[in-house]
């Protein structure tokens, strides 16, 4: 299951809740007993480190018209 993010439109208070996928559109209640909250979006915690994650670094080289 997922963990989605939450903040609380009434507390301010921020909370994470495991959601499967079928209840991805369902708000859950805030731990203070809030109704209206709203999903925080994230960056994705990917890192492309080194060399291989550009289009020119493992493309096969071009062929000239002497070959």
């Amino acid at each position: 299951m997922p963990t989605y993010a939450f903040i609380c439109d009434d507390c301010g208070s921020r909370f994470e809740q495991y959601l499967p996928y079928s209840q991805n559109g369902d708000n859950p209640r805030c731990p203070n007993g809030h109704q209206r909250v709203r999903r925080l979006f994230s960056p994705p915690a990917i890192v492309f480190k080194g060399s291989g994650f550009y289009s020119t670094d493992h493309r096969p080289k071009e062929k000239t018209a002497t070959e």
